[in-house]
């Protein structure tokens, strides 16, 4: 039957390239061990099926012979991001396409803001469209006024096995820690995820410190500056008012932090986007932000009235998220060499963050904060799977070894020797789907386009005007 015409409806998405092949004597890289060339590497059915010394058995599906003597890496995690809510727009399908597209193959979405966002991803990827594998937080758990509408509201600790289960039985794998909680109930959350195999991270309250919340996964360093040194409970004052994060704290950080086994996931890459408010026209702008729809840089983002927890930053606000960050790299490096679990995470949405290339920032940021980048590609690919695995059903989730997914990375070099994962891939293969990086490439410009046309592009930025005029949350 044919299909009404629908002019907010984006483009179709790619096919993939191949889906059962054999890549010939490749070089497989998986970061942290020895490379091991001469290999022929065979997926069928979403897995890795073969990995055998090159030309010592029949190959069992097709050859790709334009990718011999290539080099094949674990597809690269993003370990904080978020979704965009479904609306009339569609615009999960870009997402999706834009983190495929830079590498990223699994996405720990860490926290659905209105509860509609994991869904229509989820829909997408049930359909057949190109996208990373999701692991998923859902809603936020907190107390006290909930800043999201997708949020479960606890009183205490006695109320925290129930809002784990809920959203375990709901298929989320992750537990987001919010606002406001007390430390009892941290713990208590901590417990119950246990239990139900569920993994935490979250934000530490602004009232407490990193010591004391004791979160098994923090994220953006919250917690790092002592409550009395912020001037607000705002976003912009917990990314920025670190004068008082002086080597004593970093020291009581790394000490806690290796005490608790307790991870960090910096989202260092946010900062970057903060200070593109210096000059959001200008050279400071990250590439890529032109691929999103404009109702993010023109009006979500817009200086002045845009969301209003970014409005009217002072250059004396943006100089201490310059100063924050350079501090939040001493405290990367500083965690890394005494081992603390460390992730890589873009929380994506925030200003001037795009999917899948702010991940390529963050790596960069983490090779300015003094790790190798070879440790820098561990960390993305091989310990960020590390870490999901355990919560999902897929143990070997990050490894290039036979019966593992087929989620890796083709480049025409080893790219482990630098930090510009864009340089030289190939193509992408995501659950056994391989794509073409030119393949992905057109996608994106093709959706991009789709949602530059002016009815759409009027659309989008009317509706998010009216709701930005609906909040007042300033975060």
């Amino acid at each position: 039957m044919r299909r009404a015409f629908d002019p907010l409806r984006p483009p179709d998405p790619p096919a993939p390239d191949a889906t059962a092949f054999t890549l010939p004597d490749v070089t497989v890289i998986v970061p942290g061990q020895p490379a091991v060339p001469g290999q022929d590497l065979t997926v069928r059915h979403g897995r890795i099926q073969h990995l055998t010394a090159s030309g010592s058995q029949p190959a069992p599906a097709p050859v790709l012979e334009r990718f011999r003597h290539a080099y094949v890496l674990p597809g690269l995690v993003d370990m904080h991001s978020h979704l965009p809510a479904a609306s009339a727009l569609r615009m999960s399908g870009l997402f999706l396409l834009l983190h495929l597209a830079h590498g990223v193959t699994t996405v720990r979405d860490a926290g659905d803001l209105d509860g509609t966002a994991v869904p229509a991803a989820r829909r997408l990827l049930a359909d057949g469209h190109p996208g990373p594998r999701l692991s998923t937080a859902g809603a936020f758990v907190t107390a006290g006024a909930p800043r999201w509408s997708n949020s479960h509201l606890l009183s205490g600790p006695r109320d925290a096995a129930d809002a784990v289960a809920r959203l375990a039985d709901a298929g989320n794998e992750w537990v987001k820690a919010y606002e406001n909680l007390e430390p009892a109930t941290i713990r208590a959350l901590v417990d119950a995820a246990a239990r139900r195999g569920l993994g935490v991270l979250g934000h530490v309250p602004t009232q407490l410190r990193h010591e004391q919340a004791l979160l098994p996964d923090s994220q953006h360093f919250f917690g790092v500056p002592l409550p009395e040194d912020l001037q607000a409970d705002t976003v912009v004052c917990r990314a920025s008012d670190w004068h008082g994060v002086d080597e004593r704290r970093i020291d009581q950080i790394v000490a806690t932090s290796v005490l608790h086994r307790l991870a960090h996931t910096p989202t260092l890459v946010t900062a970057c986007g903060l200070l593109t408010y210096r000059d959001p026209t200008g050279p400071e702008r990250p590439p890529g932000i032109e691929q999103l729809p404009s109702l993010f840089p023109d009006v979500l983002w817009h200086p002045d009235r845009g969301i209003p927890a970014y409005r009217g930053l002072t250059p004396g606000r943006l100089a201490s998220v310059e100063d924050a960050l350079s501090r939040k790299l001493r405290l990367v490096g500083r965690l890394h060499a005494a081992g603390v679990r460390l992730h890589l995470g873009t929380d994506t949405l925030q200003p001037f963050v795009a999917p899948g290339l702010a991940l390529h920032q963050e790596m960069r940021l983490f090779g300015r904060a003094g790790i190798s980048a070879a440790d820098v590609w561990r960390l993305a690919t091989v310990d960020a799977a590390r870490t999901i695995a355990p919560h999902t059903n897929e143990p070997s989730l990050g490894l290039i070894q036979p019966s593992a997914p087929a989620d890796f990375l083709i480049y025409d070099h080893d790219p482990t020797t630098g930090l510009d994962p864009a340089s030289g891939l190939h193509a992408v293969t995501s659950r056994g789907h391989l794509y073409l990086k030119s393949t992905l490439d057109d996608a994106v410009r093709r959706h991009s386009g789709h949602h530059r046309q002016p009815h759409v592009r009027l659309i989008g930025n009317i509706a998010t005007r009216r709701q930005l005029r609906k909040t007042s949350f300033r975060r």
